[in-house]
């Protein structure tokens, strides 16, 4: 019996393996200032995706498939307080983006 649950345990620790060698993964930041959070933080997401995009290309990941954005972090300060006339922030969106290969 304790040999057939590690041969399981050796199968399934293959499979994870197996899996987590197939995709090429990068860990990317990008801030950007707008006024209001939310148009800052959604200015940073756009910009993120096409800064991951050329990343990928300089890494020579294939862009057949889209690539998988997971694992996001946003964090906004004020940048500028204009008082009644508003208020900018700089937002830090940072992401994991991931190829399949």
């Amino acid at each position: 019996m304790r040999i057939f649950s590690l041969v399981v345990v050796g199968i399934v620790l293959t499979g994870v393996g197996a899996s987590a060698a197939s995709a090429a993964c990068t860990r990317l930041p990008l801030s950007d200032v707008a006024f209001g959070k939310q148009a800052a933080t959604d200015a940073a997401r756009v910009k993120l995706r096409s800064y991951a995009r050329s990343v990928a290309v300089k890494r020579g990941w294939s862009l057949a498939k889209p690539l998988v954005k997971s694992r996001e972090a946003v964090s906004c300060k004020v940048y500028l307080n204009l008082g009644p006339f508003g208020t900018e922030y700089r937002c830090l969106v940072t992401a994991t983006f991931c190829a399949r290969k």
